[in-house]
C-alpha cells in the first residue's frame, strides 16, 4: 500500500515540479530538454506500474452499503483506487508554496462521510456529490520545514502557525497561509471508482473485479 502511494505521489510531485521548472526556465529563456527530464529514480515501466496499482486492490476494500443496498442484496462497490487533479490546481499549490516558502505537499488518505446533513447553511459547498459518499479520497496539505533536535521536519502548514517565523501571518487572516485541498468534481468525476470502469475516465492501470467477485457472500 505504502509503495503504491509513494509511486503515485512521487509521480504527481515530479510532474508538478517539472511544470514549475519549465515556467521558471522559460522566463529566463534558458529552458532545455535536459532541464525538463524526470529523474529515472521516480520512473517505472507500465507493467510494473499496473502490478503495483492492482496490488492495492485488496487494501482498498469496499464501500459500506446503504440500508437500501443491504435490503436489495446489491453487490458491494469497490472503493476508490485513483484520484485526478488538474495541472491548474497543482500549479496553484506550487505557486502558494513558493510564495510562503513551503517545502512540499503531504498526501492524506481519507474517506468521505457516509451521510451528510444537507440542510446546514454554509456547508453545502463542502459536501461532495452523493455518489462519492463513503468513498476514499485524498487530502493534499501544504508543509513547511521546521528545525528540531531530530533534524528538519516537514510540518503540516495551513492556517495554523508552525513556528515563530510564521507568526507574521497571525494578523493576516485574509491571506489564509497554507492549504488543505481535496478534489472537486468539475466536468466529470475525478475519483475512480466511481464510475465502475475507470478506463472510461482515462485511468488505464486499474483492473476492477467483476460483479460476481464483489457480491455479498
Amino acid at each position: 500500500m505504502k509503495l503504491k502511494f509513494t509511486i503515485l505521489f512521487t509521480a504527481l510531485i515530479a510532474v508538478a515540479a517539472v511544470g514549475c521548472k519549465q515556467k521558471e526556465t522559460t522566463a529566463k529563456g534558458t529552458a532545455t530538454s535536459k532541464d525538463l527530464t524526470i529523474p529515472d529514480s521516480v520512473l517505472v515501466d507500465v507493467r510494473t506500474a499496473r502490478e503495483y496499482v492492482n496490488n492495492y486492490a485488496a487494501h482498498a476494500g469496499f464501500v459500506d452499503p446503504t440500508e437500501e443496498e443491504e435490503r436489495e442484496r446489491k453487490p458491494k462497490k469497490p472503493d476508490t483506487r485513483c484520484v485526478w487533479f488538474s495541472k491548474e490546481r497543482l500549479q496553484q499549490m506550487l505557486d502558494k508554496l513558493e510564495k510562503e516558502d513551503g517545502d512540499g505537499v503531504r498526501f492524506y488518505m481519507s474517506t468521505y462521510n457516509k451521510k451528510y446533513d444537507t440542510t446546514l447553511v454554509g456547508r453545502k459547498t463542502l459536501i461532495p456529490e452523493k455518489k462519492y459518499w463513503g468513498y476514499n479520497t485524498l487530502l493534499m496539505v501544504s508543509t513547511k520545514p521546521v528545525k528540531t533536535d531530530n533534524g528538519i521536519l516537514h510540518f503540516d502548514y495551513y492556517e495554523n502557525i508552525v513556528n515563530e517565523e510564521d507568526a507574521v501571518h497571525k494578523n493576516e487572516k485574509s491571506k489564509k497561509p497554507g492549504f488543505i485541498v481535496t478534489f472537486v468534481p468539475e466536468n466529470r468525476g475525478e475519483l475512480c471508482p466511481p464510475p465502475a470502469t475507470c478506463a472510461t475516465v482515462g485511468a488505464t492501470l486499474i483492473d476492477l473485479p467483476q460483479k460476481s467477485d464483489a457480491s455479498h457472500k
